[in-house]
């Protein structure tokens, strides 16, 4: 009594594929065949902007009419089977069009199914992971928002003979609601204050550098420009800026010494070419530092030839140090006179050619008594402007050209 039901379900799937020809699709010869398709996704698994592809989960059902599997029983009114009744019966031929890479999961067995019901109506449903082309518009990114396409064709027939069309509309595509990338959900959070010493100048161009190679290898190579090259790029020229700023108070600073000690000794230059200046004057100028000499203080009066004096000096501690030293500084400021006299020609001569070859227009800095003045203002300007920057480019891309 219990093998009744089986061996009736055994006879009438026997009977219905002794003549039927896997060869030909329903209806044929007569109206086209429709196929209703409904996908339910399990999951949304990876997103390649390098590659512009992403990568779903889904289960593809297929709905249609078969007469020739219409079967009469008092026992079922529907089979399911086994993905392997699926090689003795016509099944559709829909491909995916824009698909690169696809496998049908086989755990523990081949996730395959058919179904027939008693009017002859068959559900054909499987289980596969693939890999679909979506060709991306990266202007916005990475505010972006892709439409990306299922194209599911039929790879042999025609219009004439399959009409392929989603079985209950617009909710035939069902699955994971709320979708969202990143996926993650902020539990908590905890702010502690403390004394933070921040690293910055060319540690940060140097992370802006990074950020923003990391940026391009992640991302394919495409003629346009992004909206996240915009931003790092305006970034990166704030960070350089601030580097520039530090460069100016600096050079501002220690340059007005340069110029206050360059000033003096070239006011100073005329008045010694006039001899305003005596010995003394001139070797303090030249900052001529004399060795010490250590001699016998003894009364006595000077010779007269002070030269053979002073030639003999090392030789002779005993002789009178006033006239020693007056002798010796006497030689030395004259040597030292002459060749401080031609390097000073010698220099201004090159001067007068460099400045007659390359003669530039001049430009009237504004005069800055106070190098702290630039860094209040830099303190104000800079992020003044970051802010404003800000406020336009997210205006822009959140709302001027999400509705464009």
């Amino acid at each position: 009594g219990c093998l009744t039901p089986l061996r009736n379900t055994s006879t009438t799937l026997d009977n219905l594929l002794k003549s039927y020809d896997i060869r030909l699709r329903p209806n044929f010869g007569g109206q086209r065949l429709d196929i209703g398709i409904e996908l339910i996704v399990v999951s949304f698994d990876a997103i390649s902007e390098v590659n512009m592809d992403y990568t779903i989960t889904i289960h593809l059902n297929q709905y249609w009419l078969d007469d020739r599997l219409s079967f009469d029983s008092y026992d079922v009114s529907s089979m399911t089977l086994t993905g392997e009744f699926a090689e003795k019966i016509w099944v559709p031929d829909t491909f995916f069009a824009n698909d690169k890479n696809s496998f049908l999961h086989d755990i523990t067995e081949k996730n395959k199914m058919i179904r027939l019901h008693d009017n002859g109506s068959v559900v054909y449903g499987m289980r596969f992971t693939s890999t679909l082309a979506c060709m991306m518009d990266l202007h916005n990114y990475p505010l972006d928002i892709q439409n990306c396409t299922v194209e599911i064709e039929s790879y042999g027939y025609d219009m004439h003979d399959l009409n392929l069309n989603w079985k209950d509309g617009r909710s035939s595509v069902y699955g994971i609601d709320n979708v969202e990338l990143p996926q993650f959900s902020l539990i908590e959070y905890r702010t502690v204050r403390r004394i933070e010493s921040l690293s910055s100048g060319i540690t940060t161009v140097l992370t802006m550098t990074t950020i923003s190679n990391g940026v391009r290898s992640s991302l394919p190579r495409i003629s346009y420009v992004k909206a996240i090259d915009i931003y790092l790029v305006v970034s990166f020229v704030f960070v350089f800026a601030a580097l520039l700023e530090y460069a100016a108070v600096n050079y501002t600073y220690w340059g007005k010494r340069a110029k206050k000690k360059f000033k003096k000794i070239k006011d100073t230059q005329p008045m010694i070419q006039d001899g305003k200046y005596n010995s003394v004057d001139f070797a303090e100028i030249d900052e001529i530092r004399m060795s010490p000499i250590i001699a016998i203080r003894s009364q006595g009066n000077c010779a007269e030839n002070g030269e053979k004096i002073s030639r003999t000096i090392v030789a002779s501690p005993v002789l009178p140090r006033n006239c020693m030293s007056r002798s010796y500084y006497r030689e030395n400021l004259v040597r030292r006179k002459n060749s401080s006299v031609k390097r000073r020609r010698q220099l201004n001569s090159n001067v007068r050619e460099k400045s007659v070859k390359c003669k530039l227009p001049r430009i009237n800095l504004p005069r800055i008594n106070d190098v702290n003045c630039i860094d209040r203002y830099s303190r104000m300007v800079f992020p003044l402007l970051f802010v404003c920057f800000n406020v336009m480019y997210w205006v822009f891309y959140l709302f001027v050209k999400k509705d464009t």
